[in-house]
């Protein structure tokens, strides 16, 4: 196996930036919350932990977060140089709203089949408006169809650290190796669950070691996903890590990350209130207080940023 790293910042990170924010444990309280507020729709696949809504917000806030990290990342959303012979087959697991397929199918040839694969069928686009080369399905990331085995040129998936425990990345990963074709990619975005900023940011992160540490979900998952490849039989590894300003001060793309970022912390709301706040909050204004005053941070504090790591590498041909 062989495994190469590039990192990326954009926009450039001024000369000093804070030192980084490290991921504290924290003890898991007992709730103490007593609610009947109405929180947001979700999912309603039987044993997904997926903490995200799936609404009409969340959809919006999804196109919005994919043109932006399009954007950090010099705008390739297909990052491997791979040739698409004619009927080669894509699949974007996780695919949510379909942002990343509708994109790529847009420049790929229209011989080329496009899957997606979500728990929750809400966020697909209509079925009037998606073309005959593009198919969608509802199931997990951890168990693919078996007939899809050896079909795919292409495996996409991004931004499942709110879906997936430690043995459902082992799984996923495993997974995506089986359904590609010989000599085809996979490629995984991820985001670190720390942000750097200021001491509201800090109080966040420990919150979510114990929130999601508690659920088994793989907080870190970002910088574990090359070993899983490697496990898996994936050779030729690379990553590339990109350093996303967040706030005011960052001018544009640094609201826009803001926005986007504080945007999937909201809404989580539901999902914290029903656990009963675990010790951080005890209303659901509170909780929204919190996400003003961690935004409002973020934009006075000069080199407040998130890291987001790509990942991808080859399911080699056999000898």
């Amino acid at each position: 196996m062989s495994l190469t790293s590039t990192l990326l910042v954009w926009p450039p990170l001024p000369p000093t930036v804070h030192d980084k924010t490290l991921f504290l444990r924290g003890s898991f309280l007992n709730p103490t919350v007593s609610t009947t507020e109405t929180y947001r729709t979700t999912h309603s696949y039987p044993g997904a932990l997926y903490l995200l809504p799936s609404d009409n917000d969340e959809k919006e806030r999804l196109a919005r977060q994919y043109q932006l990290y399009k954007t950090l990342f010099g705008g390739r959303i297909v990052f491997p140089t791979i040739s698409f012979p004619p009927n080669s087959a894509v699949l974007d697991v996780g695919t949510g709203s379909a942002t990343w397929l509708t994109d790529c199918r847009s420049q790929l040839p229209e011989s080329v089949q496009f899957y997606g694969i979500d728990i929750e069928a809400k966020l697909f686009p209509a079925y009037s408006i998606s073309p005959p080369n593009t198919h969608f399905s509802i199931g997990s990331a951890t168990k693919l169809p078996w007939y899809w085995t050896s079909k795919f040129t292409l495996v996409n998936q991004r931004l499942l650290i709110l879906a997936l425990t430690k043995d459902e990345w082992k799984e996923c990963i495993q997974e995506i190796h089986r359904v590609l074709k010989e000599g085809g990619y996979a490629q995984f975005v991820e985001i670190d669950s720390r942000g750097v900023s200021g001491s509201k940011t800090a109080a966040h992160a420990k919150f979510l070691s114990s929130f999601l540490g508690a659920k088994g979900l793989d907080i870190q998952c970002c910088d574990r996903i090359p070993e899983l490849m490697a496990a898996a039989g994936f050779v030729d590894i690379h990553t590339e890590e990109v350093f996303m300003k967040v706030g005011e001060w960052a001018g544009q793309l640094g609201r826009e990350a803001r926005d986007a970022s504080i945007g999937a912390m909201r809404g989580m709301k539901g999902p914290v209130m029903k656990a009963g706040g675990m010790g951080y909050v005890t209303s659901g204004e509170e909780f929204d207080r919190k996400m003003d005053e961690i935004a409002e941070e973020w934009d006075r504090t000069e080199g407040s940023y998130r890291r987001l790591k790509l990942c991808y590498g080859v399911k080699p041909s056999l000898p």
